[in-house]
């Protein structure tokens, strides 16, 4: 009996195998790359919530303290560690005071009066555009991890190296004069 010299193939090439281990390489290295790009924004949008969280804190302590609003505003950029112990007080200055050094405190990451604090990254700004208006722009900034165009507002900037990576997240309080 004579072999056939033109048999029919059967089974894989190793060619083929080569091929189908290159676009699976591709395909894995893709999904690492969605992986990781989803982490990072997962995590923009973390800091992005904490970060509104604490404007609307200090926003609610300006709205409800309208008689001493203006004692608020000033050019400090609030939320640099180390974690202040906030001194009580009754005086309308003490009330701005001591709301000012519990907002630095949560900036800073301490919710707790300082005894497990973690410095977070963020910064926070209270200021009067015009001190004929009763108006007052509240401001927090943080560092992201993906670079973008730099924010116009001036609070907290260069404290996170590249004004590029600065986000911030800002609102206004109008704040009523009633008159008696």
């Amino acid at each position: 009996m004579r072999p056939k010299r033109f048999a029919a193939q059967r089974g894989f090439s190793l060619i083929e195998i080569l091929i189908t281990l290159v676009i699976t390489a591709f395909g894995l290295l893709g999904l690492a790359a969605f992986a990781a790009k989803s982490t990072q924004l997962g995590v923009d949008a973390t800091q992005r919530a904490r970060a509104a969280a604490l404007l609307n804190d200090m926003t609610s302590r300006v709205a409800n303290n309208k008689p001493n609003a203006a004692l608020y505003a000033s050019a400090t950029v609030h939320g640099a560690p180390p974690v202040q112990v906030c001194a009580a007080g009754a005086a309308p200055a003490q009330v701005v005071a001591r709301d000012l050094c519990e907002w630095n405190n949560l900036l800073a990451g301490a919710n707790d009066g300082g005894a497990n604090s973690a410095f977070l990254g963020y910064r926070g700004c209270v200021t009067q555009p015009d001190p004929l208006q009763p108006v007052f722009v509240i401001t927090v900034a943080w560092g992201s991890l993906t670079p973008g165009i730099p924010p116009a507002d001036l609070c907290a900037q260069g404290a996170f190296g590249d004004d590029s990576q600065r986000r911030i997240i800002r609102s206004q309080v109008r704040v009523a004069a009633l008159a008696a």
